[in-house]
């Protein structure tokens, strides 16, 4: 009788293990789709020039990082949107990684962006990394920087 007990307990821990462990996994899924949709968002308010979805999903301490080393903060970003200084015609983010622990979300991917400045269409084709932080469930951009790529 004692080795059953022992049985027992060792399959329900088992058992337990499995559960958690599944819902670890589902739980971190969850996590990488909705920061994977923030980043398809942040890109669409970006071209469509949308300062209230902006100002809920840039961190109050950005630094947006471009590949020629020039650094936005938050009210700049947004106010270069809207001052002709820079505006983004299309952006295509391809290759998205996300890798997430506790709170912080790290996305590395390739992307090709087509910007004005001024009067000039630019077209870069760009590796970037973004940092973003989950807060009160919603995952904020906290710093980006991209280089220039040939690929």
């Amino acid at each position: 009788m004692p080795n059953s007990v022992v049985m027992n307990k060792s399959s329900l821990i088992a058992v337990l293990f499995v559960l958690l462990s599944q819902t670890i996994f589902a739980q971190h899924k969850k996590d990488s789709v909705s920061l994977h949709q923030a980043v398809l968002m942040l890109n669409k308010a970006l071209m469509q020039k949308d300062e209230r979805i902006l100002n809920r999903m840039l961190h109050s301490r950005l630094t947006y990082g471009h590949s020629n080393g020039w650094i936005e903060r938050k009210k700049e970003l947004i106010d270069n949107l809207y001052n002709g200084k820079l505006t983004y015609a299309n952006i295509e983010q391809t290759q998205i990684n996300i890798a997430i622990d506790k709170k912080v979300g790290v996305v590395r991917s390739k992307g090709n962006f087509d910007v004005i400045m001024g009067e000039q269409l630019l077209h870069f084709k760009l590796n970037i990394l973004q940092v973003w932080l989950r807060k009160r469930g919603k995952w904020l951009l906290m710093s980006r920087q991209s280089v220039k790529t040939d690929e």
